[in-house]
């Protein structure tokens, strides 16, 4: 069974692996807070400014579907897991020593879900569980991780400008999961979520607004999908993000900044080829 003191543990187990960032949280939260906003999923709702296709193939919203509570009247536990930058050099010693990187089609992805994977299996014991992974975009497995990160007092979410900023890290965080537990939320957690205040100046907020909008105007006029875009459009989004002083000495580095957006492996593969073996172990 879950083990509620060992929380330390899988935040650690999850750290080593570069994601530190980590909440626990009420799956009520996030199923209360979907229903208070009626939302259709936002990875539909701007399909029509882009011209992109959905990666689920669907073209129009369609309403994101609440997270398993095991009967536990949302009272189900539920751990979200992100990283800052410190994901990078994690990843790049786990590609480096796979036997042929090339052959991995979502490599990032794949290091998630195995480094996240594995700990809440461990965490876990024999406690059924289920995990629901930021890269997984079929309608009955999306999750909204801004606003799942927003009511675990991960980040403060922008709506106006879809943008999260975290308290430490600013907006130099990337999401990656969710899990839920068939267990107790602990240590027991208040009914409602609490919500960080604006992290954004005024004159930032101002000057996202104007950056987000370039970047809009690029992404509309530009051969986009989900699995990644020019190098051109994405450091317009970059620089949206770079508009927040906070946490910005977190900032991603050119090469893991580039990849992020741009999913283009042949950034990847040069970012193996300039670090030593001893610069990312």
């Amino acid at each position: 069974m879950v083990d509620s003191p060992s929380h330390a543990s899988l935040a650690e187990e999850l750290r080593a692996g570069g994601f530190d960032v980590f909440a626990p949280m009420r799956v009520s939260w996030y199923n209360d807070y979907l229903r208070k906003l009626g939302l259709a999923t936002d990875s539909t709702s701007y399909l029509e400014k882009t011209g992109e296709t959905h990666a689920s193939g669907e073209n129009n919203p369609f309403k994101l579907v609440p997270m398993p509570d095991y009967g536990r009247q949302g009272n189900a536990m539920a751990f979200f897991v992100g990283n800052s930058k410190a994901m990078w050099p994690c990843f790049l010693q786990w590609l480096r020593d796979q036997p042929d990187p090339t052959s991995i089609e979502n490599p990032v992805d794949t290091y998630a879900a195995e480094t996240i994977g594995r700990a809440m299996k461990k965490f876990a014991g024999g406690t059924e569980h289920d995990v629901f992974w930021a890269a997984d975009t079929t309608p009955e497995r999306l999750v909204d991780m801004n606003r799942a990160a927003a009511v675990a007092s991960v980040t403060y979410f922008s709506e106006e400008l879809f943008l999260s900023v975290h308290p430490n890290f600013g907006s130099w965080v990337a999401f990656r999961a969710v899990a839920v537990f068939d267990a107790p939320a602990s240590p027991p957690l208040d009914p409602e979520p609490r919500f960080l205040p604006t992290l954004l100046r005024g004159d930032e907020a101002e000057r996202a607004k104007e950056l987000f909008a370039d970047a809009m105007r690029a992404s509309s006029e530009a051969d986009l999908s989900l699995d990644g875009m020019a190098l051109e459009v994405a450091h317009k989004w970059a620089a949206m993000r770079d508009c927040v002083s906070l946490g910005r000495e977190h900032k991603y580095s050119v090469r893991q900044s580039e990849y992020h957006y741009s999913k283009d492996p042949k950034i990847l593969y040069t970012s193996l080829s300039e670090v030593h073996p001893t610069d990312i172990m």
